[in-house]
């Protein structure tokens, strides 16, 4: 009698069973997975966070040092205008993002995964780049200081705080890195060059701060990682280019030189075309007037599997041929949707449909 009553006032919209309350409120997955997308969908629907308390926190000056420089490259010129993610998320609340968001990045949670003392780490610092919002839950760029716009002079200031560093151990890592050319003035992106099998090729890209640190590391000519190493290879960012295609001018010199042996004409077994499969080769247009190189344009697509580029200086239009997929490759240096090579927005094909031919010519 009792159960017929309760299920008549339910029924009725004057009960709620705990029961049937509990099983409305439960999530349907119970995994890690989701619990991350859970995170960022109650982030951005304005959910209230709760406040993070600092008080009696404690941070070791090591760890709160990675963890300020880890948040810094996150919003910092060369990465927030390429991670579409972080754009994405900047545009949502006013440009801040919850410390629960940011703990999806795996290298940040690899150094703290502690909410109170990611807050600390940041209001104990002197960043003038990341700021913390009253309640210590969210952070976000300081407004004051707005991204720049992709133009010509900002990649030209980008180049000349460039320097390329060569003849560093094959076991090197990130971390490793940074330690070592932190010596040297701060810096705000380090890149690892790595051949087509992921592997370190023992050089890197780095661009630091000021103009200045990169021309005192470029004049010291006895850098070494370690006290009993070999001198490493230093120049800048242009130099290095420069070098790159003399040395591939004077390669093809010396192959026909070989070839000819002397002054004798010899015919080269090249087609004038080569097939290749769909979806494989990125055609590049817009680049009359584009002060680049192959060389260029495989660094830029580094670690991508680029196979050959086909391009002559003062060419309007470039092909690149990848083991892979040629969008994934696209997509993954994209700028803001954008294309960019040598500061100027080019235009891209995914080459598709039956396969296509390409003039090798200037194929390398």
């Amino acid at each position: 009698k009792q159960w017929y009553q309760r299920r008549v006032a339910i029924t009725a919209g004057t009960e709620k069973t705990e029961s049937t309350v509990k099983t409305e409120s439960e999530p349907t997955i119970n995994t890690e997975a989701a619990k991350t997308e859970t995170k960022v969908e109650t982030t951005d629907k304005g959910t209230k966070l709760e406040a993070v308390s600092t008080e009696g926190v404690e941070v070791e000056s090591h760890v709160a040092a990675k963890i300020v420089k880890q948040l810094e490259y996150y919003f910092g010129d060369r990465n927030l205008r390429q991670d579409r993610f972080l754009l994405r998320e900047v545009t949502l609340d006013n440009g801040w993002i919850s410390l629960d968001t940011m703990l999806n990045f795996k290298r940040l949670a690899s150094i703290c995964s502690d909410k109170a003392k990611i807050a600390k780490a940041i209001e104990s610092s002197n960043t003038s780049l990341i700021v913390l919002n009253e309640e210590k839950n969210k952070i976000r760029r300081n407004p004051d200081r707005p991204l720049p716009k992709n133009s010509d002079e900002e990649k030209l200031a980008s180049n000349l705080k460039t320097v390329y560093v060569k003849g560093l151990p094959l076991d090197l890592n990130i971390d490793k890195a940074e330690e070592f050319f932190a010596a040297h003035g701060k810096t705000c992106y380090i890149k690892l060059r790595k051949d087509g099998s992921s592997q370190f090729k023992g050089s890197v890209f780095i661009e630091f701060e000021t103009q200045a640190d990169a021309d005192k590391i470029v004049l010291n000519k006895e850098l070494k990682y370690t006290p009993e190493s070999e001198p490493l290879i230093v120049m800048s960012r242009n130099d290095y280019f420069k070098s790159k295609s003399m040395n591939v001018k004077q390669e093809k010199n010396t192959k026909r030189e070989e070839q000819m042996g002397g002054n004798a004409e010899v015919k080269l077994d090249v087609p004038e075309t080569v097939e290749f499969e769909k979806g494989k080769v990125l055609k590049i247009t817009g680049l009359a007037g584009v002060e680049t190189t192959r060389e260029e344009m495989k660094t830029v697509f580094e670690g991508n599997g680029v196979s050959w580029v086909t391009f002559n200086k003062g060419d309007p239009e470039a092909f690149i041929r990848f083991d892979g997929s040629a969008q994934e490759a696209l997509d993954k240096v994209k700028s803001d949707e954008k294309f960019m090579l040598s500061g100027k927005e080019a235009s891209t094909v995914v080459l598709e449909g039956k396969k296509k031919k390409v003039p090798t010519a200037t194929l390398r």
